[in-house]
């Protein structure tokens, strides 16, 4: 049974083909459109995933869209659902949307969801058109759809190899909720819980995001690598009245979007309960809280369905410290967290739920994810003579891109098929030794990057507990770089570069199975230095996606003026001056 999986009613839309259980495609359309988190219908990752795949729109069995109402004709309830949703997305409409108390500021379009009500139409629409271009094109099976919850659900644990385990979604928002827990048991999925809108764990980090003036969307991350440098503690009275746990449950305070509004009305500048404060420990207040809040709630539920295994996704567990907290403070046999753990996943997550209830779907260890498009050595060589750069050809491009890095050279590393969701997994890669935290400060400015961010390491899976701690507990989950581990006394002496200022790294664990080229190029690294680990880095230019085509690797690679470029076996070395 071949399933193509569709998203595109909020951001991140995507594509994605699973095969009786087996992945064998998955994009988004943000890669193709060089749009950051694009929410535009994906008919650019719906041609790649197809191409990709080899599969023909008349091979396909069914569609599952996620999200979407079922019926394309029966839009009230979904825009009732958008409505709530979009009005809580734009947090400083959400205290008027119910005291009405500006209506006078010409806010009542957004304020009553009617802007929404456009949004859903639109994304019904586009559904609609798409699936119909792909029964011209010959496809003649059911379309179905997937709440967005089970969608998420279905991605973490389908995905997590856990036969029995807890499933918690924390994300901003769905249609109607913004967490859900689940209990997985044998291939089936069942909801205990939820925590309704507006009580949102990712609209209370989305404030701080932006009083701090970071794009409370794409910068979340920006917040978490701020707090290593703060103290939590004096701010922490006052945020700790802005979110809270109540048993298995959550809440925020209506003070959260007042701060936010408060944001919006000064002229977005800081708002009056944090003035005076240095933001390093305003995001440390924030974070800590995020995280004290999230292991309170997931602790109650745990007394209630012990489990020992948990499998995480929605958009706030892109934030690998909470994941690491999960992991310890809860003292769990292991963790899981999809790769696409944002709403990238939700294509993939509504196929495999859709599997999961056509035919006996069992959890799997995922085994990478290499899931977009590739580039022959004739595609990138096309690319290189268009760009009237000259190349050669590296039989063992391995050993010889290890003995550049050897020589402190930093390299751009483009290989096989495009990773699936937001981390560079080797293949659209950024490397260098991790030896000299002063590269990272060279590497900032060429990729116009903030300055406080980690940089994150790829390390040999067989010397993982040579350089993290707590690794047995999360050696599936580390292979996507989706968790913080405490780095050891060697970690920290021998590759700084990859340590941030609190002792954690962000490890990507690789092994010669998963990826050959990529693990014996770190191989040789080992081999000529000592050290199992490098420096890993997204290839792409401050505020774009990663790059996907050999083009767009020339590109950046150009503009940040890297050291050496790697197109599969061809190789390009910039002189010295």
């Amino acid at each position: 049974m071949d399933i193509l999986g569709l998203h595109l009613d909020t951001h991140d839309s995507g594509a994605a083909i699973v095969r009786d259980g087996k992945i064998l495609a998955a994009a988004n359309e943000e890669r193709f459109s060089r749009i950051k988190m694009d929410g535009a219908p994906p008919r650019l990752a719906l041609a790649s995933v197809l191409a990709t795949s080899g599969i023909a729109p008349k091979d396909l069995n069914v569609i599952a869209i996620s999200g979407l109402r079922p019926g394309f004709r029966k839009y009230w309830y979904h825009f009732l659902q958008q409505a709530q949703r979009v009005t809580f997305t734009h947090g400083r409409y959400l205290q008027s949307f119910y005291t009405f108390k500006s209506l006078d500021r010409g806010r009542f379009f957004r304020q009553t969801g009617l802007y929404a009500v456009v949004e859903a139409a639109r994304a019904v629409r586009a559904a609609a058109a798409m699936v119909a271009d792909l029964r011209r094109q010959g496809f003649s099976g059911e379309v179905t759809f997937v709440d967005h919850d089970l969608a998420h659900a279905a991605g973490a644990y389908y995905t997590s190899g856990f036969a029995r385990c807890f499933v918690a979604i924390i994300e901003g928002s769905s249609f109607t909720n913004t967490c859900s827990f689940w209990r997985g048991h044998d291939g089936q999925l069942t909801k205990v819980g939820e925590v309704p809108l507006p009580h949102s764990p990712g609209r209370y980090y989305e404030v701080v995001t932006r009083i701090l003036n970071f794009h409370p969307k794409k910068h979340g991350g920006k917040i978490t690598g701020l707090a290593a440098f703060g103290d939590p503690k004096k701010l922490y009275p006052v945020v700790e009245r802005l979110f809270w746990a109540e048993g298995k449950t959550m809440k925020v305070s209506p003070e959260l979007f007042s701060i936010n509004e408060e944001y919006f009305t000064r002229g977005k500048s800081l708002p009056a309960a944090f003035a005076g404060y240095a933001r390093e420990d305003i995001a440390a207040a924030f974070q800590r809280r995020l995280e004290d809040v999230c292991v309170q709630v997931i602790s109650a539920w745990k007394k209630e369905l012990p489990f020992e295994s948990l499998a995480l996704s929605g958009g706030v567990v892109a934030n690998v410290k909470l994941n690491f907290e999960l992991l310890r403070q809860l003292q769990l046999k292991e963790i899981f967290v999809h790769p696409g753990m944002g709403d990238a996943g939700q294509a993939l997550g509504a196929a495999l739920a859709v599997m999961a209830q056509r035919s006996k779907l069992l959890p799997f260890k995922m085994p990478h994810a290499y899931l977009g498009p590739s580039f022959d050595e004739r595609a990138c060589a096309a690319a290189l003579t268009a760009a009237q750069i000259p190349f050669r050809r590296e039989e063992d491009v391995a050993r010889w891109t290890a003995q550049r890095l050897a020589e402190n050279k930093v390299v751009g590393f483009f290989q096989g098929r495009m990773e699936y969701g937001p981390r560079a997994l080797g293949n659209r890669s950024i490397l260098y030794p991790a030896t000299d935290p002063k590269v990272n400060d060279w590497l900032n400015k060429r990729l116009k990057r903030s300055e406080f961010m980690p940089f994150a390491p790829v390390t040999l899976d067989e010397r993982a507990q040579d350089c993290y701690d707590l690794v047995p507990r999360c050696r599936h989950t580390a292979k996507f770089m989706t968790i913080t581990l405490p780095a050891t006394r060697f970690m920290r002496e021998k590759m700084p570069a990859a340590v941030h200022i609190d002792g954690t790294c962000r490890p990507q664990l690789i092994d010669r199975q998963t990826n050959p080229v990529y693990y014996d190029t770190l191989k040789r690294y080992e081999e000529i230095t000592g050290l199992p680990t490098l420096v890993n880095t997204s290839f792409n230019m401050h505020e774009e996606p990663i790059v996907c085509t050999p083009q767009e690797a020339i590109s950046a690679y150009l503009q940040s003026e890297l050291d050496v470029l790697v197109l599969g076996n061809l190789v390009v070395e910039r002189r010295a001056p």
